[in-house]
């Protein structure tokens, strides 16, 4: 962190100061007890299974120079050598949230770029960043940093050194997406679509759709914000935007639009066109789905005053994240296709697509798990990938979790199998492993850990090789 001091974080989260010196230099934050650093402010942060008051001594054991709290009850050390600055605060996510919207207000020179979406927003996240590093240096936030505590904890890490930075906002309650793009403030904004993500909150896409686009009411007013026409409900705020709007799509002509595509095993080649101009873009991700995630990474990178050979260059050499559509080439011929990070009723879809259009010689069978956070229509919406599955010319179709046997029951025109445990299918699985003719695709949400049965049907593969 740059310039920031104690009367800095006082103010910006509204709180009540005990003790301390506010003349104190803040260099770091942390919400874990456990590797908190000295000289470190510590947010005792409260959820589900987990309560940070606990913890607070442990923190001021490790050196952690400030706390910050809400807790009437919590426990300080009663003799401490070092006894920290205090702050109390009527909610301490709140106030992570408060500080962190204070201090990005410090970089008004940095470019900040939010992306949200129901699929693809990391995979855009990443490519976006790809493309701005080829001018400057730019920040992104890791992993699944992207909720109220991983945004503000990637925005403490802005520095005058970097010229952009994009961070996903993910949601999965109702008023997310205002409170984190209320700390980002962002230059410019896309949505990559709408679809049936976190249905337990929303209830169906229109839901979805409410809370997203919220984003939009956020950009500044001399920003600019990246429209994927392609996605009918995002289509519906086509000239009903005031702010500035650059359009893509994949199907027709906007103004950054893809044509010519061809689609590969490990490969997506196409145009990209921005007016007049062209160039041809070859990026290294399955799906077509990825045309579009790399349209919008585009949109916004023209927005900020990149040309298209910066584009290419960006896009060309992205490196994207694990377990979204990650395949291996097995010594023993078989290519594994990890895409368990997570699964909506769109994603799947998308994916399936993907491998059956990639590999159109070989064979397909898919590993699929519970798609969760569906609500009371999650059976429902399991059938339906079963009808699905009916359209596309598979091998076989393995299944595990509760409601994946519903996906079994509509399942009918390729052979469907049901496990309850996972180490018995994936015993089973090796029995479709064909060296270069068998193609594996693993598909479920984040919960049911399908990247352990990966895990185990690769070794099982390798070990054979042997």
């Amino acid at each position: 962190m740059e310039s920031f001091y104690l009367k800095d974080l006082v103010k910006a989260v509204n709180g009540k100061f005990l003790i301390g010196d506010l003349k104190a230099p803040i260099t770091s934050i942390s919400i874990d007890s456990r590797t908190v650093k000295k000289g470190e402010v510590f947010f005792a942060l409260k959820g589900a299974n987990f309560n940070g008051h606990d913890f607070i001594v442990s923190a001021i054991e490790k050196g952690a120079s400030i706390i910050v709290y809400s807790d009437e009850n919590a426990v300080f050390p009663n003799n401490s050598i070092h006894f920290p600055a205090l702050i109390k605060v009527e909610d301490t996510l709140e106030a992570l949230g408060a500080l962190a919207k204070a201090y990005r207000a410090k970089f008004n020179n940095i470019k900040v770029f939010a992306i949200t979406g129901s699929n693809g927003k990391t995979t855009t996240k990443e490519m976006l960043a790809s493309i701005l590093n080829v001018r400057g240096k730019t920040l992104s936030n890791k992993g699944n940093f992207n909720n109220r505590i991983g945004l503000p904890l990637s925005v403490f890490n802005l520095s005058s050194e970097y010229k952009n930075a994009v961070f996903e906002l993910g949601t999965s309650i109702k008023g997310e997406i205002a409170a984190l793009a209320d700390i980002v403030r962002p230059d410019a904004a896309v949505i990559t679509n709408i679809g049936y993500s976190h249905l337990e909150t929303f209830i169906n896409p229109d839901g979805v759709f409410e809370e997203k686009k919220v984003l939009f009411d956020f950009v500044n007013d001399n920003g600019f914000i990246v429209l994927n026409i392609d996605d009918e409900r995002l289509k519906t705020l086509e000239g009903k935007i005031q702010k500035k709007v650059i359009t893509v799509s994949t199907q027709s002509s906007a103004e950054v639009y893809a044509d010519s595509i061809s689609v590969h095993e490990d490969i997506q080649r196409f145009y990209l066109h921005h007016g007049q101009d062209r160039i041809f873009v070859n990026i290294p991700a399955k799906g077509r789905f990825n045309i579009s995630n790399a349209l919008s990474a585009a949109a916004c990178a023209i927005g900020a005053g990149c040309n298209l050979e910066e584009i290419q260059k960006g896009l060309e050499n992205v490196k994207l994240p694990a377990m979204r559509m990650d395949s291996v080439v097995l010594d023993s011929g078989e290519t594994l296709v990890n895409d368990a990070y997570n699964a909506n009723p769109s994603s799947v879809r998308n994916s399936i697509s993907a491998i059956c259009e990639s590999y159109p010689k070989k064979e397909v069978t898919l590993v699929l798990g519970d798609m969760l956070e569906l609500g009371d229509k999650s059976a429902d919406y399991h059938r339906e990938i079963g009808e699905f599955l009916n359209t596309k010319k598979l091998n076989a179709v393995y299944l595990i979790g509760d409601m994946s046997s519903e996906i079994q029951k509509t399942s009918v025109k390729n052979k469907t199998y049901h496990f309850k445990d996972p180490d018995e299918l994936a015993t089973a699985l090796n029995k479709h492993a064909r060296g270069e003719k068998s193609v594996f695709l693993f598909k479920g949400s984040r919960g049911m850990k399908l990247e352990t049965i990966y895990q185990k049907f690769r070794e099982a593969l390798e070990k054979r090789k042997e």
